[in-house]
């Protein structure tokens, strides 16, 4: 008798032994059951996928990122593979990027309804670890040997390296927010402006990098610094309208010059954006044209928003003009979540039938939206039975979060241009009020907190942001310094004291801000370091203000890694957790809370 042979597993045996292993929580094995599967079908992409969440389970993030973007190599309009991807990339640094998948970022960096930025910084990141000659010229960049360097990459010819289609979308795409990066790029910028010449711009490979350089400051509000030279060669920089309106190449070379430097609109405003159609090169032409019609519908945007009273209070006011002539942030991406999402997390801090109110139609407001970052997410993850109304002081800022609502398609918000102290004129009370980074720029912080109390209906939820006297500690010792410019400084004097701060060396003051993810571009730049209003808090602040206004603390919003650390020091203090055992906590990691005090809290019933 013949003996019997097992037949050797198949695939589809693989895959049905991997998802048994992982629904049951046995990683270990799910993990070696995909691997086997991987092994039968490299190209698949549901298979990368679904590794990627064993791995990252397992605590295996690099390669969990790995398996993600060769995923969307694999199919590039894997929606859940670039959220999940930018998700792991926005907690945690990959060292190695060159194990990447660069089809599978440039992806990514397509994909709607993600946070591309993270997407964006690990792609540069893959750019310069499989580039050596772009390696070598940041190198010397940080060295302070720039111009060198650029003159190297651009001057008589076109690198390869900046011919990268992935370096040219990450640049189109979101913020450089790497010091040597930066150092680079300016260095390319001044080359571009004071010694390539014009005749170097028929080069289509150069004016490609010029056109990705030119939409990257529009993302970082021109924040670069500037030498004497090259503010000299701006001021005498003409363009011809006329000219340029006709199609004049040279005038077109010159208005992408001083793109690089200053607002277009100083030459050709947004209302003018139709007048644009005959400027050549076609791809400059579309560049400033999209560039000019976002602007105006901003500007219309902004002109129809209802206003609920003149602003009386002069904090107000300053803070007002602040956020008019700098509307912050302005994003270029959205993590826009599944409708209705966010009531699982809240149930993390709240009991579920603390939250039936949300299985119908219930009032949100968002006090001091912005551009409307944080109110377009909350419009999706609250759910379509969410009413949400956005306010802000700054038309220009709320002008910037209607037109993005408008093109996202959100219709269950709505703004408002008002003052928190004016909240008891608004005929409406909320189920849930979102106050984050906004009552610390108030002369008083706990006299906006009450006005907002007495819009939260019996019961209702409160999510508060708070700027921490701990972590801002250093931002009051350079209000101190002798040459810190003040918050009514021009943007030439901004841009001159961050330079400052980019060079100083480590441990001198202000040197730990270029860590800062607000470093990087101008209008975040202010908010962070030349606020014209801004106060910090104390935990014991708090716990007094939550104890005298009938308040209870539902819970820090941190990362999970955070949490585990304090219940770890802290094991008889039960989530949420003691506000003076956070404060001991934040005692001995001053930066904890470096982005601020945010939290959940709600109103005790009355007896």
């Amino acid at each position: 008798m013949a003996a019997l042979t097992r037949r050797p597993l198949s695939k589809q045996d693989w895959l049905a032994l991997a998802t048994r292993a992982f629904q049951s929580g046995d990683f270990k094995g799910a993990r070696v059951a995909y691997a086997e599967a991987l092994r039968h079908e490299r190209k698949n992409a549901d298979i990368h996928f679904d590794f990627a969440a064993v791995l990252a389970a397992l605590g295996e993030i690099e390669d969990a990122i790995v398996h993600l973007t060769h995923a969307l190599r694999l199919k590039p309009q894997h929606e859940e593979a670039a959220r999940r991807l930018a998700r792991l990339l926005g907690r945690f640094s990959i060292p190695d990027a060159s194990r990447l998948e660069p089809y599978g970022l440039k992806a990514a960096l397509a994909s709607p309804g993600v946070d591309l930025q993270p997407i964006t910084e690990v792609a540069l990141k893959y750019v310069i670890a499989t580039s050596p000659e772009l390696a070598t010229a940041i190198e010397a960049a940080q060295k302070g040997e720039g111009e060198e360097a650029a003159r190297k990459l651009i001057l008589h010819r076109t690198s390869e390296a900046l011919k990268s289609d992935l370096l040219l979308t990450a640049l189109q795409t979101g913020v450089v927010m790497d010091a040597g990066v930066e150092r680079l790029l300016t260095a390319l910028r001044r080359v571009l402006l004071l010694e390539v010449p014009a005749g170097r711009f028929e080069d289509r490979a150069l004016y490609g990098f010029t056109l990705a350089m030119l939409a990257q400051v529009w993302n970082n509000d021109h924040v670069w610094a500037e030498t004497d030279a090259e503010i000299a060669a701006i001021d005498q920089l003409e363009v011809d309208k006329t000219a340029l309106l006709a199609g004049d190449l040279e005038m077109a070379r010159r208005l992408v010059l001083w793109g690089l430097y200053r607002p277009v609109e100083t030459i050709l405003p947004p209302q003018e954006a139709s007048t644009c159609a005959n400027i050549r090169p076609k791809p400059v032409r579309e560049a400033v044209q999209q560039y000019l019609e976002r602007r105006y519908e901003e500007q219309q945007a902004a002109a129809s928003i209802p206003r609920l009273a003149p602003l009386g209070d002069e904090t107000s006011k300053r803070v007002a003009q602040q956020y008019e002539a700098s509307p912050y942030p302005r994003w270029r991406s959205l993590y826009i979540s599944r409708p209705g999402s966010l009531k699982a997390t809240l149930e993390r801090f709240f009991e579920p039938s603390r939250l039936a109110f949300m299985d119908g139609p219930f009032d949100v407001l968002i006090a001091g939206a912005g551009t409307g970052k944080q109110a377009l997410q909350s419009a999706y993850a609250y759910g379509r039975q969410a009413r949400v109304l956005a306010t802000d002081l700054s038309a220009a800022s709320l002008g910037y979060a209607q037109a993005a609502a408008k093109k996202l398609g959100a219709s269950n918000v709505e703004f408002m241009i008002a003052d928190i102290l004016d909240m008891d004129r608004l005929d409406r009370q909320f189920d849930i009020i979102e106050c984050v980074g906004v009552l610390h720029h108030m002369a008083d912080p706990w006299a906006g907190w009450r006005k907002l109390l007495s819009r939260l209906k019996p019961g209702g939820l409160m999510y508060i942001g708070l700027y921490s006297a701990t972590a801002r500690a250093n931002i009051r010792e350079l209000w101190q310094s002798p040459d810190y410019p003040g918050p009514d400084c021009d943007d030439r004097t901004a841009r001159a004291w961050r330079a400052q701060l980019l060079n100083r060396a480590a441990g001198q003051p202000g040197a730990e801000l270029v860590t800062s993810r607000d470093f990087y571009t101008l209008h975040e730049f202010r908010d962070l370091a030349l606020h014209a209003a801004e106060q910090h808090v104390t935990l014991e602040e708090i716990e007094r203000f939550l104890n005298e206004n009938g308040l209870a603390f539902r819970g820090f919003t941190l990362d999970p890694l955070v949490i585990a650390a304090f219940a770890k020091e802290f094991p008889d203090s039960k989530w949420p957790g003691a506000l003076a055992d956070w404060q001991s906590f934040e005692k001995s990691r001053p930066q904890v809370f470096e982005a601020m005090y945010r939290f959940w809290c709600d109103r005790l019933p009355t007896a």
